[in-house]
């Protein structure tokens, strides 16, 4: 498998299934219903939470697919490179991605371009929360705060930082 990625990407490429399982680790985050009280959002899933959820589901759904913490760690590191079909759908519904994620190259490179775009989306959601929190303790109103966000936005078209 070859993946090739743009000019100036830092990316690793994801040519094993080790390296495409540890992208889904690092960059697919637990919803808020998955976090217990007191988590982090935003934190990595562990080893033994995918196999966990891919357990759960096997209970829950009935489709017979279990698996252990240790198969899934064998995975990631690059141990077990053939690993059964099922196994690799049950790990593909619980990072929630398409199973060719994991052997179609360009099913990989549209799963990892909407995974990151999703990121920079949350990432953006986050500066916008921010922004909107220090305008209010400024004493703003919110038609104010939102005609400031509308400036930012403007000027960054204005200057070309933005691409659409």
């Amino acid at each position: 498998m070859n993946e090739t990625e743009p000019a100036g990407s830092e990316l690793p490429p994801l040519d094993t299934l080790a390296a495409r399982l540890e992208f889904l680790f690092e960059r697919v985050r637990p919803t808020a219903g998955e976090l217990g009280a007191g988590e982090e959002p935003g934190r990595r899933y562990t080893t033994k939470e995918i196999a966990n959820k891919i357990n759960e589901t096997a209970r829950r759904d009935g489709t017979g697919v279990t698996i252990s913490a240790a198969y899934v760690g064998e995975m990631r590191r690059g141990i077990t490179t053939d690993p059964r079909t099922s196994h690799v759908q049950a790990l593909a519904r619980a990072f929630g991605v398409d199973p060719g994620f994991f052997v179609d190259d360009q099913v990989t490179r549209r799963v990892r371009e909407q995974i990151d775009m999703l990121n920079e989306l949350r990432q953006m959601k986050v500066q916008q929360v921010a922004l909107r929190r220090v305008l209010r303790q400024q004493g703003l109103s919110d038609d104010s705060a939102h005609l400031i966000e509308l400036l930012v936005d403007r000027c960054r078209k204005l200057e070309g930082l933005d691409e659409s």
